[in-house]
């Protein structure tokens, strides 16, 4: 009997749901994944496929993508459209078992006032990944020498503010965002 596994995307970290696509490849009576994501999540749902297809699974075949709008509830009484995105891949019935490959643990960042002049390994995110810097935030942190995401995960948010001029409350969560993205 065939299945289907459906991974539904939200919050978390792209590379958990990753891990969710691994586990269901993995299991030999699922045929098809789905990836089913609304407003926000839609582009971390693609994200997600991506990495999967690019990364991990490579003989994945282009997915099946369906978008909609699905009508929900809104807090006044009446109905709002929401868009929502279903990515779809057919597995091979003679997969392989997906295994990770061993990979050299990364080693963490002490928590320092002011980042070090080398980093030793940098992540393969760019500091525009971290979650809340636009242009503008973009273009400050460049001009007080914060180039990546390791270094700005390393600042104290004071000192970030006061080299920068951004908020200390936002400075707290730009270096929160950049923690949570190179764990």
């Amino acid at each position: 009997m065939s299945e289907e596994a459906i991974i539904y995307i939200g919050n978390k970290p792209p590379m958990r749901y990753v891990t969710a696509m691994i586990t269901a490849y993995n299991q030999q009576d699922v045929d098809s994944i789905t990836i089913k994501a609304r407003g926000r999540s839609i582009s971390r749902a693609v994200d997600v496929a991506e990495i999967t297809r690019n990364r991990f699974i490579t003989g994945l075949e282009t997915p099946a993508i369906e978008i909609d709008t699905e009508q929900l509830p809104a807090l006044d009484g009446g109905t709002r459209g929401v868009s929502s995105i279903a990515i779809s891949f057919q597995l091979p019935g003679d997969r392989e078992t997906f295994e990770w490959e061993e990979t050299r643990p990364r080693e963490e960042t002490p928590e320092v006032v002011e980042p070090k002049a080398e980093v030793a390994e940098q992540t393969q995110y760019a500091i525009s990944d971290v979650k809340g810097i636009g242009k503008a935030t973009n273009e400050k942190l460049e001009k007080a020498g914060v180039d990546s995401v390791e270094s700005l995960a390393s600042y104290d948010p004071e000192a970030l503010s006061e080299k920068t001029g951004i908020s200390a409350k936002t400075c707290a969560k730009l270096v929160e965002a950049a923690k949570e993205l190179i764990k």
